[in-house]
C-alpha cells in the first residue's frame, strides 16, 4: 500500500499553469528523486504535499497516522532567532509543551488541588512513553554527529554559515523521525564529506524520502525512483538519475518513431479517402466514409514535446598559445592565528582542468580570491604565464551590480555590441523577451549564476577561475556548462563540490586537508575516479605508516598503551553489565508504575517516577560511554 498518493494535482497562478494533473504514488521506504528544470514546479509540488499550499485541483492522500517532515531551502528570509541547541530542540516542541503542562499540574497538586492528579498521572506517563527523559540527550548527541561541539550549543544560530545552517536544520528534521521526509536541495552548501554522510544516512534509513536535487551524483547514490516534472506534467521512472536518463532517451526515441509511423499511416489513409472521393461513385464514397470513421476512431499519438529551453553557449578562448598558464609557489594563508594552508604549490599548463576540493572552511575559495587579487597571501608567490587573460566566476556573485538591469549588466562589458547582438547572447543564456529588462536584484540564484557566467566567458580568456559554478543551476544548465567547458580551448581552475561535474571534467584534483596530509594538501593527476582510487590507496599507506610508527614505540610507551587498552576493555565489560542491570531495573520500575498499588498511591507513584528518571539519566550517560569505548577499542 502506498504511503503517499498525489491524485491529479494541478496548480495555477492566474492563467499560468504550473502543474497539471500530476498523479503518482510512493511506496513506504522508497527514495524518490524529484527532477526538472528551474521553474518546473518541484518546490511548488513539495509545498502542496506538505499542506503549505492549496492545489487548484486534485488531492494528496497519506497513509493513516503518517508524519511528514521537510527540509526547505535556506534563503535570506529564513529567520534563526534561537541558539544552535534550542533550534535543534524544536524537534520536540510537543514534549516541551507536555513538560510545561506537567509542571503546572505539579504546582497545583503541591498547593493542595487533588482534582488534577489523574490528569497529571496520564500526562506524565505519556511524556515518559514518548521519550521525555531522553530527548535532550538525543539532541546533544546528534548535534555532535553533525560537527557541533558542546561549546557551540549556546551560540546564536543566525551567525552560522549556509552549510552549518543546513546541517542544523537536517539535525532537527532527523530528530523528529518523520515517516516521510522531504528534502529540497539538501546538498546545497554542504561539503563533500557532509554529503557523503547524508548519502549513507538516506540509503540506510527505512523512512520514505522525496528529494529535490540538481546533484546528479547524490541522486545516483541514494534514489530508488525518479519523478520528472516537465511541462507541468510528471512521469515516475524506476531507478536512479542515470537509469532515468537512459530510459527517457529510449522512451523519446520510441515515442517519436511511433508518432512518425502513425503520421505516415494517417497520410496514406487521407490519400486513399481523397482518391475515392475523386472517383465519386457510390461504392467509392462508401469506402471513403468507412476510412474516415476509422481515422476518427484512431487514438492519436502525441508528438514528443521538446525539452524546456535551457542555456546554450560556447566559451570563447583567447589567442594566447603559451603552455605555462599559472605558477603557484609556497602560498600560505590563515586568519586569526589559524592556518588554512601552508606552502601550497602547483603548476597549471594549457588545457589543464584542475579542481580544488576539501571540507568547508579549508580555504578553497580563499585560494581563488588570492589568485584573482581579491585577497593577499600571508606568504608565497603566484605568477601567470605570458599573455594570459583571466575570467573569474564568484559563487557569491558579488561581481554583479544589483541596480543594473540584465541588459545593462552585459552591455557594460560589451559596449561595442549592438542591441540585437547583446539580446541574442542573453537569449543563449536563458534570458528571453522582457527578462532582459529585469533588475539584477530581483533575479533568482540560478538567473544570477547564468548572468555571471555570461559576463565572464564571451570576451575570450585563456584561464577560467570558477568558484562553485554549478550552484543554483538546474541539471540541464549544468550539462550545457559541462559541454562548453569540454570544448573550451583554454585552462580551467575550479572549486566545486559537484562530484558529477568534477568527474565529467577534471584532469587534475588538488585536495586541501591539513589533517589528512603532512603538507596540508596533495595534488593528484588524473580524472576524479582516479583521484578517489589514489586517495584510498594513500589513506591506506598513511594508516600503515602510523601503524609502523606505533610499532616503533619505546617499551614504556607500548606498555602504557597496552595498559590503557586493558583498562578500556575492563571498563567496556563493566559498562555493558551496568547497562543490562539498569535496563532491567527501569523495566521493573515502569511495571510498578502501571500497577494497581501505584495507581492509588500518588506519593509512591511520584517516587517511582523520580527513581526511573534518575536511572534513565545514568543509563543515557552509560550509553554515551559505551559508544566512546567501542570506538576506542574497535574504531
Amino acid at each position: 500500500m502506498s504511503i503517499l498518493t498525489c491524485d491529479n494535482i494541478s496548480y495555477a497562478i492566474g492563467v499560468k499553469e504550473i502543474l497539471s494533473d500530476v498523479t503518482f504514488a510512493v511506496n513506504p521506504g522508497a527514495k524518490v528523486g524529484v527532477i526538472g528544470v528551474n521553474g518546473a514546479g518541484k518546490t511548488t509540488l513539495f509545498s502542496i504535499i506538505r499542506g503549505a499550499l492549496e492545489p487548484t485541483g486534485g488531492a494528496v492522500y497519506l497513509q493513516k497516522d503518517t508524519e511528514m517532515g521537510c527540509l526547505e531551502q535556506i534563503n535570506d528570509n529564513k529567520q534563526f532567532t534561537k541558539s544552535i541547541y534550542d533550534t535543534a530542540l524544536e524537534a520536540f516542541d510537543r514534549l516541551i509543551a507536555m513538560e510545561e503542562q506537567i509542571n503546572v499540574l505539579n504546582e497545583q497538586i503541591d498547593s493542595g488541588d487533588e482534582s488534577v492528579i489523574n490528569r497529571f498521572t496520564e500526562l506524565n506517563e505519556k511524556y515518559l512513553r514518548e521519550g521525555g527523559n531522553e530527548f535532550r540527550g538525543k539532541t546533544a548527541a546528534i548535534l555532535k554527529k553533525f560537527g557541533f561541539g558542546e561549546e557551540e550549543f549556546g551560540s546564536p544560530a543566525q551567525y552560522l554559515s549556509g552549510g552549518q545552517k543546513t546541517k542544523l536544520l537536517l539535525a532537527r528534521l532527523l530528530l523528529r523521525e518523520s515517516d516521510i521526509i522531504l528534502l529540497d536541495e539538501p546538498t546545497n552548501h554542504l561539503d563533500i564529506e557532509a554529503i557523503e554522510w547524508l548519502e549513507t544516512f538516506v540509503r540506510n534509513s527505512k523512512k520514505t524520502f522525496l528529494i529535490v536535487s540538481h546533484d546528479r551524483f547524490f541522486l545516483d547514490r541514494v534514489t530508488t525512483d525518479t519523478l520528472e516534472i516537465e511541462h507541468g506534467k510528471c512521469r515516475m521512472h524506476s531507478g536512479n538519475y542515470s537509469a532515468f536518463k537512459e530510459k527517457k532517451k529510449q522512451l523519446l526515441e520510441a515515442q517519436l518513431k511511433h508518432y512518425e509511423q502513425q503520421q505516415k499511416e494517417i497520410k496514406r489513409i487521407e490519400a486513399f479517402i481523397e482518391n475515392q472521393r475523386r472517383w465519386n461513385r457510390e461504392k467509392n464514397i462508401i469506402a471513403a466514409e468507412s476510412r474516415e470513421k476509422a481515422l476518427a476512431r484512431m487514438v492519436k499519438i502525441e508528438k514528443p514535446k521538446n525539452a524546456p529551453k535551457s542555456v546554450a553557449f560556447k566559451i570563447a578562448g583567447s589567442s594566447s598559445s603559451a603552455q605555462e598558464v599559472l605558477s603557484v609557489r609556497g602560498l600560505s594563508k590563515g586568519y586569526g592565528g589559524v592556518s588554512l594552508f601552508r606552502e601550497l604549490s602547483f603548476e597549471l599548463r594549457h588545457g589543464n582542468r584542475l579542481f580544488v576540493v576539501g571540507a568547508n572552511g579549508s580555504g578553497k575559495s580563499t585560494l581563488l580570491k588570492i589568485l584573482t587579487g581579491r585577497e593577499a597571501a600571508d606568504s608565497g608567490v603566484f605568477e601567470p604565464g605570458y599573455n594570459q587573460s583571466i575570467g573569474y566566476y564568484d559563487q557569491e556573485q558579488q561581481l554583479l551590480d544589483l541596480e543594473n538591469t540584465v541588459l545593462d549588466e552585459i552591455w557594460g562589458v560589451y559596449a561595442d555590441k549592438t542591441m540585437s547582438e547583446v539580446r541574442g547572447m542573453l537569449a543563449s543564456f536563458g534570458f528571453y523577451g522582457e527578462d532582459v529588462f529585469k533588475q539584477v536584484s530581483v533575479l533568482s540564484g540560478g538567473e544570477r549564476a547564468r548572468l555571471s557566467i555570461a559576463k565572464m566567458i564571451s570576451c575570450g580568456v585563456s584561464l577560467l577561475i570558477l568558484d562553485e559554478p554549478t550552484n543554483h543551476l538546474d541539471i540541464a544548465s549544468k550539462e550545457t556548462l559541462e559541454d562548453a567547458l569540454k570544448n573550451y580551448d583554454g585552462t580551467v581552475l575550479a572549486v566545486s563540490h559537484d562530484r558529477y561535474f568534477i568527474r565529467a571534467l577534471a584532469t587534475q584534483v588538488l585536495e586541501i586537508d591539513k589533517k589528512g596530509y603532512a603538507e596540508g594538501y596533495t595534488l593528484f593527476t588524473g580524472d576524479y575516479d582516479r583521484f578517489l582510487e589514489k586517495r584510498e590507496k594513500l589513506s591506506a599507506e598513511v594508516a600503515a605508516e602510523k601503524q609502523e610508527t606505533a610499532g616503533k614505540l619505546s617499551f614504556e610507551e607500548a606498555k602504557k598503551a597496552k595498559n590503557r587498552r586493558r583498562s578500556a576493555e575492563n571498563r567496556f565489560a563493566a559498562v555493558e553489565k551496568e547497562i543490562g542491570t539498569l535496563e532491567a531495573r527501569i523495566k521493573e520500575l515502569k511495571a510498578r508504575q502501571e500497577s494497581d498499588e501505584a495507581a492509588t498511591d500518588y506519593t509512591l507513584l511520584n517516587k517511582l517516577y523520580a527513581q526511573t528518571e534518575e536511572l534513565e539519566e545514568k543509563l543515557w550517560a552509560l550509553y554515551e560511554e559505551y559508544e566512546q569505548l567501542d570506538q576506542e577499542l574497535n574504531g
